[in-house]
């Protein structure tokens, strides 16, 4: 290449084409001087384009010109043929030559005469045969994969049936060197590719006869492949002794490369061509595991084996490897070393690791899968070196190669006869010893530390970029690795016991130590990266997922161990706060073995009682750490950690009488007695608003127990009285929204708390008159146990169907205060008022924005794992920060309020007199103003669990009042929304490359409050299921930040989702509209709306949306079809939406599916009653006549039964609108490659491996078909 770049290049004229062409065919094709003037500019041009140098506009001008030679050149080939086999052609200009070759094949094949087919082909092969440079060259790479293309693009067209000596012609270029057998290789390999494993060939027939004859001929493409391998390993390790390094790369490269090649083909092709000569191909790839020229080529070839779907009789052969002879090998290459420590041998090795776990977990599926099918399918002989080789990769530093073999023993475990084997339980204990020690958390290393090296720290540097990344994949491996505990448990569960019981004596010991040592010093460590705390948290996770484990097994441990072993914890004394937290975690877990005493409890049972007496220890263990001070509180980490402390004894609490709440009944006096005097004094024992709610839930929980409707209710009655009267004295701050801010401070500057602000009390009392009601109506319910219900006086009456009403103890005392609660949400909602807005303070002015947390989850943005009792995780709030988490928290503390009263007070709440009145002038009030992150939870925490819980007889007087005030407005501004969004695609602000702008999370709001919109229309209209989180009355009420933040904000966003599954097809189908769906229907006003939010979200730019509508609107049109609610413009309206989804969504094969069976389905439903249908059909563009004709005919002929779609129908009419259909980004600007189709082929049936394997290259089956390329001269 030139120091300095070329003059700028000017395109040849069209004269020299011609001029060239006319030299070319008077010299018979064998090229002339316009031939080589043409390609001695192009090389320029090339030159140009390649030179660091070059300006930016010259650089465009010469790409422009190529790019114009290949369109529009008829000497494209001739060119690139002379550019490729020049010698005085550098690599960049080779690799130009060879794509104008490529690209006249690809794009002019079925235009360019024979003879020039055949000067391409001969030119091709002559290349193949003379080689692009040495095997072991890899800078040549580029260039021989280019060649390779070339071939491949030819045998796409010609081959078997045009083509039938191409075998023999790349069995001879073998015979030339090592050179060219990797070219022949890379043809193979990118053959297969193409074929069998992308499929990305145009024409399905000629994908089929390459597939047929690759089969046909596989028998010696295997034996070929096999020979290559075994005589060029033997030659590169003659070679390497005797010092010919240089020849020995070439050999190994042609190794590497067959072994490349092989994966492609195992994948996929019969198992009897895999096992053929009794496994020949395994047995060589198990060798070459242990040779580290090839060990990663192997290891990747094996585990495609190893890693085989299909039906049990394909796999069965598979077995094979878990003879002693393979198996030797892998546990050898296992143990293999690196050649040295430098960063690059440490790598490779790594690498090779990945590889042959993937083998592993290969064989694992393969076992777990035929262990224990059949009579034939029995224990593998030699499985305890399996198991060996397992335990040394689960020791192994890296914490990639430990986690990947931790996977391969999850899948063992959960296998009931391999869990159950004498081998797997010999190695149980030797498992368990290993992996604890793993479960305490890891820092990520410092910068200092070697980037890599055969430590932990190396691995960890050599694989994770930074400290976040790491946190979240050792959340993942720690997840993984306590799993096992809990599946070691299920099977030997006295071992694992016995390892915490043996590692918890163990800490108890020294923690007595280390308390004494804190008090001499008065030096007290709450750091979380203490190594003290997390060996103390690793053992609390492995006890707790033992313990969660053990009520599930026949074989316990002793409950008088347990009881000794929770007595211990109830002894230790500490003053460090995280020590304690600590205690509780550990009580917590052993709680199970009090449990288990409680059920034996007679007057003579020793162990029952000392369990009983163990009760009032633990609640004083709890109690005492509520009021718990720190020895130094002037010191803020102490200070913090005191703080968590008094929150995880109140959560214990609760988790206690969630878990275990018969074993508190009896004491419940006792622990009632004790939150009343902590609630009477909450300032000295500085117990937060939260937690006194928390103590509150606690007692609620165990006295849903009482089975006594009368005692339970005057309990509730006890608790929320002194509310009441804070409720009725809100009244005067709930008249507007200028007086709530007034209230709570919005109109002053945003400060820290003083001594005597009266806003941050006002703050606390409206919070805690909240969460106390929240609380009641989330925790109280009546009992299970119809008989216990009826006992206790819960039941009221019966339901139609005879089922028992029950009425809830708390409802007389929560129905005269929702009131007041609707007055607070419609005070909330006029906040967004422009006149609210106008009366904040200037330093309030963006109060009312989206938390940042709520942005994270909303765009799908992964937390990082946090330790709660870190006391560094959260700087102290400012003064704005603390009253937007307020704001934050009385919206999501209304929701959840308003959307569990449904569900928890039933029939009580729905008959009350003007309730449908209320909701919609208070929780629905200025939704004209509220933004789409406060309409979500308004929509999904509220109305959706408020509309699943409505019992039937309160359809008409609540629900449909309802949805006439809300189906009009959502569905208005549903639309306004998608038309902006639209705007913004089209104007060019939401792109791909743009990712963190206000209109990125615009769009994702808009998207998320569709689909749940739709959700609240599809349990509306056909019914369907609702989250645990909306109506189990034992969630948790803690409303904290995220308390509304569930797992649905992390959907996959994407257009292109996976298709449909048979479940979704069949509910299209078969689902009928309910009762509900019934009555909004027939209701004209909601009927229209829900009807038109339905077809206009068919073709509303998201998948996810178009299918959930797709989904509702079969049984919704099936429904107004029988009962004759259409008319002409909802038919033709109906129809086009599909159509509109049909263009906007048709490219993806899962909307595809769903919007062809709907368009059927209403052309069959409405066609018959409205011909004007078929003029719908004859506006799609370039629409033939006859296949409508054809579509129409089929539908009065054959008319539907039931609700079956006739494949017939579906293939006409996805014929009819393929014009409709959109294209992906990726498919906008290709070039159409047209390939035609051959004669059809004659039937081959394949040879049987038994048989005598001729010459890879003797197979001839075509050759009596007319061919296209005679025999080379």
């Amino acid at each position: 290449m030139p120091a300095h770049p070329p003059s700028q290049y000017t395109y040849p004229s069209a004269e020299s084409h011609q001029l060239a062409m006319a030299q070319h065919v008077a010299g018979g094709g064998g090229g002339g001087g316009g031939t080589e003037a043409l390609a001695a500019e192009l090389a320029k041009a090339v030159d140009l384009i390649m030179h660091p140098l070059t300006q930016q506009q010259a650089r465009l001008e010469a790409y422009m010109a190529c790019e114009r030679f290949k369109e529009e050149s008829p000497l494209c080939a001739q060119v690139g043929l002379f550019l490729a086999s020049s010698p005085q052609s550098n690599q960049q200009v080779r690799h130009f030559g060879l794509q104008l070759i490529e690209y006249t094949i690809k794009f002019r094949w079925n235009c360019i005469t024979h003879e020039e087919k055949v000067y391409i082909k001969d030119n091709a092969i002559k290349m193949l045969n003379a080689g692009v440079g040495p095997a072991e060259d890899r800078s040549l790479l580029p260039t021989k994969d280019a060649l390779s293309r070339i071939i491949v693009e030819m045998i796409k067209r010609e081959w078997p049936q045009q083509w039938s000596d191409l075998l023999p012609e790349l069995s001879q270029a073998c015979t030339k060197g090592e050179a060219q057998t990797e070219l022949v290789l890379l043809v193979f390999l990118r053959l297969v590719e193409d074929v069998a494993l992308l499929q990305t060939i145009e024409s399905n027939q000629r994908r089929k006869d390459m597939y047929q004859a690759l089969n046909n001929n596989m028998n010696d493409i295997f034996e070929f492949f096999l020979r290559l391998v075994e005589q060029h390993v033997t030659a590169f390790r003659e070679t390497t002794r005797l010092g010919n390094f240089l020849k020995a790369n070439a050999h190994s490269r042609v190794v590497e490369i067959v072994l490349l090649t092989l994966s492609g083909f195992v994948e996929w092709v019969s198992i009897q061509h895999i096992m053929s000569s009794n496994g020949k191909l395994i047995h060589f790839l198990c060798i070459l595991l242990n040779d580290k020229a090839f060990q990663c080529n192997a290891a990747e070839c094996l585990a495609q084996i190893s890693n085989r779907k299909g039906q049990a009789k394909e796999r069965k052969p598979l077995l094979q490897l878990f003879n002693e002879e393979p198996l030797r090998y892998i546990y050898q290459a296992s143990q293999i070393l690196p050649d040295s420590d430098s960063a690059l041998s440490v790598e490779q090795h790594h690498n090779f690791l990945k590889k042959l776990l993937q083998v592993l977990s290969g064989m694992a599926q393969q076992l777990v899968a035929l262990w224990g099918k059949d009579d034939a399918t029995q224990r593998p002989v030699h499985l305890e070196i399996l198991l060996e080789c397992l335990l040394l990769l689960v020791q192994h530093p890296s914490l990639t190669v430990a986690h990947g073999s931790a996977l391969i023993w999850q899948v063992l475990l959960k296998h009931e006869p391999c869990s159950k084997d004498f081998a797997t339980l010999n190695y149980i204990p030797k498992l368990i010893h290993t992996i604890a020690p793993r479960i305490v958390k890891l820092p990520y290393p410092a910068a200092t530390s070697a980037p890599a090296s055969m430590s932990t720290d190396g691995y960890i540097r050599l694989e994770y970029d930074s400290e976040e990344e790491f946190a979240l994949y050792f959340f993942r491996c720690r997840t993984d690795f306590l799993e096992i505990f809990r599946l070691a448990t299920l099977v030997q569960p006295l071992v694992t016991y016995g390892y915490c019981e043996h590692w918890l004596h163990q800490r108890l010991r020294n923690a007595a130590t280390e308390a004494q040592a804190e008090a001499k010093s008065g030096v007290i460590s709450c750091s979380v990266l203490d190594p003290v705390y997390l060996e103390w948290d690793a053992l609390v996770s492995v006890l707790d997922g033992v313990l969660s484990r053990i009520l599930l097994v026949a074989e316990r441990p002793s409950v008088p161990a347990g009881l000794r072993l929770l007595e211990e914890c109830l002894e230790l004394e500490t003053t460090n706060p995280l020590t304690y937290s600590i205690l509780l975690s550990c009580i917590s877990a052993l709680f199970v073995f009090l449990s288990m005493s409680s059920c034996q409890i007679t007057p003579s049972n020793c162990v029952a009682m000392s369990g009983v007496s163990l009760l009032p220890r633990v609640l004083d263990k709890i109690f005492r750490a509520l009021v718990m001070k720190p020895p130094n509180e002037l010191e803020k980490v102490q200070a913090k950690s005191a703080k968590n402390l008094r929150r995880h004894a109140a959560s214990l609490l609760v988790k206690l009488a969630h878990k275990y709440p018969l074993l508190l009944l009896p004491v419940f006096d006792q622990i009632s007695g004790h939150v009343e005097l902590l609630l009477k004094e909450p300032g000295q024992h500085q117990l937060c608003r939260l937690m006194r709610t928390t103590l509150q839930e606690a007692l609620i929980l165990i006295s849903n127990h009482f089975c006594d409707f009368e005692r339970q209710t005057l309990f509730i009655e006890h608790i929320i009285q002194e509310k009441r009267s804070e409720w009725l004295a809100f009244g005067e701050i709930l008249k507007s929204p200028l007086d709530f801010m007034r209230f709570v401070g919005l109109d002053k500057p945003p400060i820290f708390a003083v001594e005597g602000d009266i806003t941050l009390s006002n703050r606390s009392r409206l919070l805690d008159a909240l969460h106390v009601v929240l609380g009641v109506v989330k925790r109280c319910t009546w009992p299970d146990d119809p008989d216990r219900a009826q006992r206790g006086g819960f039941v009221i009456g019966c339901t139609e169907l005879g089922n028992p009403i029950c009425r809830n103890p708390a409802t007389k005392h929560v129905v005269p205060l929702l009131s007041q609660v609707l007055g607070l949400m419609r005070v909330l909602n006029e906040l967004f008022a422009p006149e609210a807005l106008a009366a904040l303070s200037e330093g309030y002015r963006g109060i009312h924005g989206m938390l940042e947390h709520e942005k994270k989850l909303l765009m799908g943005i992964c937390a990082l794992p946090a330790d709660p009792l870190d006391t560094t995780i959260r700087s102290e709030p400012t003064a704005f920060e603390k009253m937007q988490t307020f704001m934050m928290m009385i919206t999501e503390g209304c929701y959840h309020l308003m959307g569990s009263a449904g569900p928890s007070l039933g029939r009580d709440l729905y008959q009350l007199l003007g309730l449908a009145d209320a909701l919609v002038t208070n929780v629905f009030a200025r939704l004209d103003v509220v933004p789409d992150y406060r309409l979500r939870p308004i929509i999904r925490v509220f109305f959706k669990p408020f509309v699943y819980s409505c019992p039937p007889s309160f359809y008409d007087s609540v629900l449909v009042p309802l949805f006439s005030h809300l189906a009009p407005l959502m569905c208005e501004r549903l639309s306004r929304r998608w038309i902006y969004i639209a705007s913004l695609y089209e104007s060019g602000q939401l792109n791909g490359e743009v990712n963190d702008t206000q209109e990125v999370l615009e769009d994702q709001l808009n998207r998320t409050l569709t689909r749940e919109y739709l959700d609240v229309l599809k349990i509306a209209l056909v019914g369907g299921q609702i989250g645990a989180d909306h109506v189990s009355t034992g969630a948790n009420a803690n409303v904290n930040a995220n308390s509304s933040a569930v797992a649905m904000e992390n959907e996959e966003h994407s257009m292109d989702s996976a298709p449909q599954s048979r479940a979704s097809q069949s509910a299209l189908l078969s689902d009928i509209v309910s009762d509900l769906g019934g009555k909004l229907l027939r209701n004209g006003l909601i009927g229209n709306y829900v009807l038109m939010t339905l077809l206009k979200a068919i073709a509303w730019n998201d998948g996810m949306c178009s299918m959930r509508a797709v989904n509702i609107a079969a049984p919704v049109m099936r429904f107004l079809a029988a009962e004759k609610l259409m008319d002409e413009n909802k038919a033709v309206t109906a129809f086009t939406a599909v159509l509109q989804g049909m263009q906007v969504h048709g490219q993806h094969e899962a909307n595809q599916s769903g919007l062809v069976t709907l368009g059927v389905q209403f052309y069959e439903l409405l066609r018959p009653h409205f011909p004007i249908l078929s003029e719908v059909l004859q506006h799609i563009p370039s629409v033939n006549a006859a296949d409508i004709q054809k579509f129409d005919e089929k539908i009065s002929v054959a008319p539907v039964k039931g609700n079956k779609v006739d494949r017939a129908k579906k293939d006409l009419f996805k014929k009819l609108t393929a014009q409709l259909v959109g294209r992906s980004v990726n498919q906008l600007f290709r070039h159409e490659v047209q390939i035609a189709n051959l004669p059809p082929m004659q039937s081959h049936k394949s040879k049987s491996v038994s048989g005598g394997i001729s010459d890879i290259m003797d197979s001839n089956q075509n050759a009596s078909l007319t061919r296209l390329f005679g025999p080379e001269k």
